[in-house]
């Protein structure tokens, strides 16, 4: 019994002992595999590449907010622009008065029911008479051979251009009222015409069969006040 209690003890020992190294080996690998696992870095997903002729993710974003935003104008382009003024009609009877540039010339302009009538004078040798159209603000008259007479009516003040013997000036009038505006009388052989200002200067000459000449001093009473279309 003395003999047999030792042996028993290392059979024992020796039993666990075979036990605890079948537990270490069977954990070993388990522990290796863990460790090399997590000393493995991860590997990123593969990024796929777009298609070809479709917008990157970031470029469709800004795109759209690009077509969100309004457009700029070019630099230098021009402002649209507004509708003109319609142009004011002619009153339906009217006198106008004035001169050429540099006051060479005194003119006389009548409207009546949109026809013209009008004459040029210097008081020397330059005279013009001129008959025709007024609408839509605008005038158009002609007279003997190339004059011609063409106007425009701004704030109710007439400009243009006037046309005698072969030379043109640019001329300004004003409305007036009478006894201010165009005066004419005819003989058998001669026509003499007058312009009366607001001022009462008058200005005039006399055609007596292709001579002309300085007019005489005008009489309201006798000569013939014009208006458009005589």
């Amino acid at each position: 019994m003395r003999i047999r209690g030792p042996f028993i003890t290392l059979f024992v020992v020796a039993l666990l002992g075979g036990i605890l190294l079948l537990v270490n080996l069977a954990r070993t690998p388990t522990d290796s595999t863990q460790a090399a696992a997590s000393n493995v870095a991860p590997v990123a997903a593969p990024v796929q590449a777009p298609a070809a002729g479709a917008p990157a993710a970031g470029a469709s974003a800004a795109g759209a907010s690009a077509a969100a935003a309004p457009k700029a104008a070019a630099p230098g382009a021009a402002a649209p622009k507004a509708d003109a003024p319609a142009a004011a009609p002619f009153p339906a009877n009217a006198r106008y008065t004035g001169h050429t540039d540099g006051n060479t010339s005194a003119i006389a302009i009548t409207v009546k029911d949109n026809k013209v009538s009008a004459y040029l004078c210097d008081g020397k040798v330059i005279e013009g008479w001129y008959k025709g159209n007024a609408t839509d603000g605008k005038l158009n008259a002609t007279g003997k051979g190339t004059n011609q007479l063409t106007g425009s009516l701004t704030d109710g003040k007439l400009s243009g251009t006037v046309s005698a013997g072969g030379r043109s000036w640019t001329y300004a009038a004003v409305p007036v009222s009478a006894p201010a505006g165009l005066y004419r009388a005819k003989t058998a052989t001669g026509t003499t015409g007058w312009v009366k200002d607001s001022n009462g200067q008058v200005t005039g000459l006399s055609d007596e069969a292709g001579t002309v000449k300085p007019a005489p001093p005008l009489d309201t009473n006798t000569a013939q006040a014009v208006e458009g279309g005589d």
